[in-house]
């Protein structure tokens, strides 16, 4: 009687070790997630700058119009007027590059992750190239303006040539 006795108080102690074991691990799982995300979020803008991305492809149609009898017939009867194309007034600010699609990006004083963060720029923010390119480590680094004037660097992983 004395053995069964036990043996009934020892599975029940059993089960309630089980139980604390289980809840200490969520516990502990929960705090560990929590961790990872809370240090994710405060270190994200500095992580930016060496995840590099590989932009999108973009899928593309030709359309080649077919020429009819009627247009072969008029093409060939009536010369064309040569058109001198009038050069169009350029505007002081003209996009060259753009943040590539992803996630923001550090607009930087210098070229570098060493120096200050001017602003953080949205994925299509379009910019112009102020003719000063360099390279430090394995990264190419773009001096570039934004619309409002201010200037800074972005590295050139994270933009796309605006083509016009």
């Amino acid at each position: 009687m004395i053995d069964q006795e036990l043996s009934a108080r020892l599975r029940q102690r059993s089960r309630q070790s089980g139980i604390w074991l289980g809840l200490a691990m969520g516990l502990a799982i929960f705090i560990a997630l929590a961790g990872f995300i809370w240090l994710y979020g405060r270190l994200a803008p500095v992580f930016s700058d060496f995840v590099s991305r590989l932009p999108e492809a973009t899928p593309t149609s030709v359309v080649t119009p077919e020429a009819t009898p009627v247009a072969a017939v008029r093409a060939a009867s009536s010369p064309t007027p040569v058109v001198t194309p009038q050069p169009s007034p350029t505007p002081a600010w003209q996009a060259t590059h753009r943040v590539a699609q992803g996630s923001q990006v550090n607009f930087r004083s210098g070229p570098g992750t060493q120096y200050q963060v001017v602003a953080v720029l949205e994925p299509g923010t379009e910019l112009r190239f102020l003719g000063e390119q360099e390279q430090v480590g394995n990264a190419t680094w773009l001096h570039l303006e934004l619309p409002d004037g201010r200037d800074g660097w972005i590295r050139t992983v994270d933009l796309e040539l605006i083509r016009r």
